[in-house]
């Protein structure tokens, strides 16, 4: 049997121009800063010297290339706050 799709909520035209969802709400949603890292992933080119300065780091404090970019990105966030 086939079923048919319906809309659940009717939108004017206009409303859909503008960009209007049913959904909308002016809340912004808490993150959660030990989710799993399914959201996006980077590839980041670096010359010789940063390599370095990143394995040097990474053997000082005992953590993955990634853990240090992390941190500095935490660090540099409270900073600036």
């Amino acid at each position: 049997m086939i079923k048919r799709r319906t809309q659940e909520t009717a939108l004017t035209e206009q409303d859909f121009v503008n960009g209007v969802n049913a959904n909308q709400s002016d809340e912004t949603p808490n993150l959660d800063p030990k989710a799993p890292r399914k959201f996006k992933s980077h590839t980041l080119p670096l010359n010789e010297y940063e390599y370095n300065l990143l394995v040097a780091l990474a053997d000082r404090y005992g953590q993955t290339h990634s853990g240090i970019i992390r941190y500095a990105l935490k660090q540099l966030a409270l900073k600036d706050n």
